[in-house]
């Protein structure tokens, strides 16, 4: 039996409180990463064409809106312990992430940036 597919979706949230978010909620280990990468997105062009939300210290990036979970979308966490950033990307649901990686702390805009320009969003 094949498996039916349901998405599972959220509506994206505005840059503005998704920076409120990781500013107003977390300690200043978001306040370092996460929330400037929020910041760095809204003050860009970039906040014109993708969409995100977040689940309390994971921001998930997409160029649709509602967003799909596991469908072209970009999940971005830090962790505070070790000073990393993980990137999982999703491209279609029911399979493995088509790529995940981790980078230090210092490296997570660049980073994020090399992206989207890699995979044209």
């Amino acid at each position: 039996m094949t498996k039916k597919y349901i998405p599972e979706t959220a509506k994206a949230r505005s840059w503005n409180e998704i920076e409120e978010h990781f500013t107003k909620w977390f300690d200043e280990v978001y306040t370092d990463n996460i929330a400037k990468l929020a910041q760095h997105i809204n003050s860009s062009e970039l906040s014109e064409r993708l969409f995100a939300y977040t689940s309390m210290d994971k921001l998930v990036v997409s160029i649709y809106n509602p967003i799909e979970w596991n469908r072209e979308a970009l999940h971005i966490t830090f962790d505070q312990h070790i000073q990393n950033w993980t990137f999982e990307y999703y491209t279609k649901p029911f399979q493995k992430t088509e790529f995940i990686r981790h980078y230090p702390a210092e490296k997570g805009i660049e980073k994020f940036d090399k992206f989207i320009k890699m995979i044209k969003w």
